[in-house]
């Protein structure tokens, strides 16, 4: 772990606690992993109605909008145990890999980052200095080609401004630079993730950025220009169709 800064402004707190936190998240998250909720209902009667119902045709009665929330709520922990599951996975197989570094997850940075007035962001944007026994560290890190990841972006070619952003993995990340030879429609932009640092904000060069749950995302505006493609002696030119923003 870096020495970022000597104290957090926000709670008055050593740089020892701030550090205990980051390094001893991964018991605390792998204790709460193993809790698994509980799928018992009481009302299985009623969910066990409501199909009956719906086979008949009703789909608005009071049981089968009671018999759905109660549907809903089961779905929703289930799907909780098998992240929890997942998450489990993921700590056994870093610790076990990596056994010197610890594991954290973006969403544990982001709630310790809000704990104790950090942000967190790209390492080309922080400004502060970078002790020579931490450089080392950094210089002397290193993981498997298949744990690295990376930043994939689908970006319409023909003026949609929705996105699709997504991490993935190194043999994804070689599908995607395979399809990006062939034509499409679509195109992916693919990164390596850098890596990336928690300090105060006064650490951090943050021109043309603005702040979101404790990370700096570029703070830009999308200007849509929607162009039909056209061709002229066996060559590919557009014609602009509209623009927008």
């Amino acid at each position: 772990m870096f020495k970022l800064f000597e104290k957090s402004k926000k709670n008055n707190v050593s740089i020892e606690e701030i550090h205990e936190t980051f390094f001893t998240e991964v018991d605390r998250l792998l204790a709460t992993a193993k809790l698994s909720n509980s799928l018992y209902t009481d009302k299985q009667d009623l969910i066990d109605k409501c199909e009956r119902l719906k086979a008949l045709g009703f789909t608005s009665t009071k049981e089968i909008k009671e018999a759905e929330s109660e549907i809903k709520r089961l779905k929703s922990l289930k799907e909780e145990n098998i992240g929890k599951q997942e998450l489990i996975e993921a700590i056994n197989y870093f610790n076990t890999t990596y056994p010197n570094y610890k594991f954290i997850t973006e969403d544990s940075v982001n709630k310790i980052c809000e704990k104790y007035g950090l942000i967190f962001y790209e390492i080309s944007r922080y400004k502060g200095s970078v002790p020579d026994v931490n450089l080392k560290h950094i210089e002397e890190f290193s993981i498997n080609d298949n744990d690295e990841c990376y930043f994939a972006e689908t970006i319409n070619r023909y003026g949609s401004n929705n996105y699709n952003q997504r991490y993935v993995n190194k043999e994804e990340y070689n599908n995607i630079i395979n399809t990006n030879n062939k034509l499409k429609y679509y195109d992916d932009h693919v990164t390596k993730c850098p890596l990336e640092i928690a300090a105060p904000l006064k650490d951090f060069n943050t021109v043309g950025m603005k702040i979101k749950n404790n990370k700096m995302v570029e703070n830009k505006t999308l200007d849509p220009i929607v162009l039909k493609p056209v061709i002229y002696k066996d060559k590919k030119h557009y014609l602009i169709v509209t623009a927008w923003g």
